[in-house]
């Protein structure tokens, strides 16, 4: 009988801890990062689509082609082609934009 009893008291404390780990509790539910502006991605600076004249994926496939790390990046204005501060100047040269015009 009390094998039983124990059980049935484990059953309930096993009960309670899934209905806690699977409720829908604002609190454990992962948001999606929203978008941001351009200048609050850290080390990352934006190429303007309007000075490429190639698709965004174009121009990151370009990009790595030439070993330059380039991200594509969700922002209040739309998709966003991002590379590195230190690789912006390089990489404007590959995608054909005279940096200095910039």
């Amino acid at each position: 009988m009390q094998q039983f009893l124990g059980a049935i008291i484990a059953a309930l404390i096993f009960l309670a801890i899934l209905k806690w780990a699977f409720s829908s509790n604002q609190k454990m539910i992962v948001l999606p990062v929203s978008a941001g502006k351009k200048d609050q991605y850290g080390l990352l600076i934006p190429i303007e689509s309007a000075e490429v004249k190639l698709d965004i994926a174009s121009a990151q496939k370009l990009l790595a082609d030439s070993k330059i790390k380039a991200t594509v990046t969700d922002t209040y204005d739309g998709e966003q082609l991002m590379v590195f501060e230190k690789d912006y100047q390089k990489a404007m040269r590959v995608l054909g934009v005279n940096p200095d015009q910039v």
